[in-house]
């Protein structure tokens, strides 16, 4: 398929007379919009693009097609690897403040919060079905130009993982737990999507990968025998096979998968096995299934790695850690001798107000330890009134925001 004719992405207030003109811009705003291969209606390049190679709807009279394939091939390398230039300072700096975004707040969801780091063992390609002048796109989040693997597709190959190891028969790993856990596909009687179907206990979020080196790689597959396989022809030796070059994030990045479980969804049999479920289906998934595109050929394939568990202080064994008892470094905490604790009856969370400061709501299972840790009295009065003033707690800075971590010890 040729290239057809393309005319500029970049607005006219763009300055672009120099070949250093989009330098700090980041991967995917090259990719997308700020492209210099560009040519207008008439077959003639802008002013800011003469003397670069471009592709026209049709190879010249008399070249053959073999010459103008290498073309069209020089002309997509040009454009990728001007996108794989190392990132600018800008877009490393965006993609660290993401990632620890993520963790902060991975934190504050304590108990209920699950994250794993790994290192992939080969290139990770997303989003080349995304469609794009030079035929394979790839995913860049808006609007920061940044590659992502979306959170849905994570979901979505922990939840083939899984069906993966119930059909082997694995321990633990049955159709009720894997509705529980990603909710039901399929109604079981009728083979369609139920009307009374609910989501899932497991949330999972984006996940922006820190690429090796600090830049993507351009990845090479070359097809061949096309016209046996897509027009019937005979297949012979002569073919002209064309090499495809595609974006991917190159082996050895970094990735870190966040989940958040809303145990209160989860029946009293998964409540202490959610985890451990995981652990297992994220070990099969970087094994055996991979993340993103062209897992069949080995790509988005990740090493083996143990899941970050929330940190919690020594104690006796048997006993469970609450939030009245939970231990950490005093200097961290701030104390609110007064403060008022707010309660969302909808939901149970509970946060935290003093001096024209508050805190990020506290989920369950947590904001039901806090209601213990009040003591019968005045729980209840926070369940009439909606709010308790003049209670001592501890928060905990985590980012820009605040925690209720504790009732001040007495």
């Amino acid at each position: 398929m040729w290239l057809p004719q393309r005319i500029a992405a970049v607005p006219a207030y763009i300055h672009s007379s120099s070949k250093d003109s989009f330098k700090e811009a980041a991967p995917g705003h090259k990719f997308l919009g700020y492209l210099r291969n560009t040519q207008g209606d008439n077959g003639m390049a802008f002013a800011p693009y003469k003397g670069k190679a471009r592709i026209i709807g049709n190879p010249p009279p008399g070249q053959p097609r073999r010459d103008a394939n290498a073309e069209q091939k020089h002309e997509f390398d040009g454009v990728l690897n001007e996108v794989c230039d190392r990132f600018p300072a800008a877009s490393i700096q965006q993609i660290e403040a993401l990632r620890s975004r993520q963790h902060t707040l991975h934190a504050h969801h304590g108990a209920n919060g699950y994250r794993i780091s790994t290192t992939s063992t080969a290139p990770f390609a997303t989003g080349l079905g995304n469609e794009h002048p030079i035929e394979n796109g790839f995913a860049f989040l808006t609007p920061y130009g940044l590659p992502y693997l979306a959170g849905s597709g994570v979901k979505g190959i922990l939840r083939r993982a899984m069906q993966e190891l119930i059909k082997d028969g694995e321990e633990g790993f049955t159709d009720p737990v894997l509705n529980a856990l990603f909710g039901p596909e399929l109604d079981p009687k009728s083979g369609n999507q139920s009307e009374d179907a609910q989501r899932g206990a497991l949330d999972f979020w984006d996940v922006f990968p820190s690429p090796a080196g600090g830049k993507l790689v351009v990845e090479i597959m070359t097809p061949h025998h096309g016209g046996y396989y897509q027009k019937n022809e005979t297949p012979h030796d002569s073919g002209a096979p064309v090499p495809v070059s595609f974006l991917a994030v190159p082996a050895k990045s970094q990735f870190d998968f966040h989940v958040v479980c809303q145990s209160s969804r989860l029946p009293a049999a998964l409540q202490d096995q959610w985890r451990a479920l995981l652990d297992r289906a994220f070990e099969h998934a970087f094994e055996w299934v991979g993340f993103g595109a062209k897992t069949s050929v080995g790509y988005g394939a990740m090493a083996a790695s143990a899941a970050a568990t929330p940190k919690m202080s020594a104690q006796a064994p048997g006993t469970h850690q609450t939030m009245a008892t939970a231990a950490a470094s005093p200097s961290a905490f701030q104390t609110w001798p007064a403060a008022k604790l707010t309660l969302n009856p909808g939901t149970g969370d509970i946060s935290a107000s003093f001096e024209g400061k508050s805190t990020t709501a506290l989920k369950n299972p947590h904001a039901n330890d806090l209601r213990a840790a009040l003591g019968e009295d005045r729980a209840n009065k926070l369940k009439k009134n909606k709010e308790l003033k003049g209670v001592s707690v501890d928060v905990e800075p985590l980012g820009n925001a605040l925690a209720i971590k504790r009732l001040t010890p007495s």
